[in-house]
């Protein structure tokens, strides 16, 4: 029987939350510095939804103490509790993001870092198109995708099993177009910024960094 792939990331961060966390804290990401082109772009106080925000940190913690106004959602719920603890004045939403809903025009700025690449790829591009109609115009998406063309990964991430889903880079950056962003920034980097020891889960990883914007007058 073919396992469900949200199920299976659901049930995979709920196991491994605080052993993710521990991760996170020591390894070196790009995902600070793009996190601030959000914040760059936007005015004073912006709303700003976070897509996967695990545990908090540090996109959460650092979107929060920049002036951010932030809602926050993950599938897990042991991710969940350890983010509320440690960033009360987030806004927390648990579920499959893809079944979010929000107002047109809701959000100065979303931010998403490796979550998407756990979405089934037949689900990208709508969820693509939910982010571009939840932002304000001129309001920036900043994101990574995986950069291997697979409909289906499977494989263990820190002691439990674990799903992935990823396009083609070219095939990525089409669909973000596709739904109506300006593609602002694309670049493929090696995962902790190439400074990873081999032991590391994500060693000689590439991921697609995105930064799109919402056109003005769409």
């Amino acid at each position: 029987m073919r396992d469900d792939p949200k199920e299976l990331v659901e049930l995979g961060y709920d196991h491994i939350a605080e052993c993710y966390l521990s991760w996170v804290e020591s390894q070196p990401s790009p995902r600070e510095r793009y996190a601030a082109k959000v914040l760059d772009s936007d005015p004073a106080s912006p709303r700003v939804l976070e897509l996967g925000c695990g545990a908090g940190y540090p996109i959460t913690r650092m979107l929060l103490d920049r002036g951010a106004q932030v809602v926050a959602n993950d599938i897990s719920a042991r991710q969940l509790g350890l983010a509320k603890a440690r960033c009360p004045q987030a806004t927390f939403l648990m579920g499959d993001m893809t079944a979010l809903s929000f107002e047109p025009a809701s959000f100065d700025g979303v931010v998403s870092f490796f979550t998407i690449p756990h979405l089934p790829r037949a689900e990208h591009g709508a969820m693509f198109s939910k982010v571009h109609a939840w932002l304000k115009p001129g309001g920036m998406f900043v994101f990574n995708l995986s950069t291997v063309d697979e409909a289906e990964m499977y494989g263990d991430f820190l002691g439990h099993h674990m799903f992935w889903s990823s396009h083609s880079v070219e095939e990525s950056k089409a669909l973000v177009s596709g739904v109506g962003f300006e593609v602002v920034e694309a670049d493929v980097l090696e995962a902790g910024d190439g400074l990873l020891d081999e032991s590391d889960p994500d060693y000689g990883v590439k991921f697609l960094w995105i930064v799109a914007r919402k056109r003005l007058g769409s």
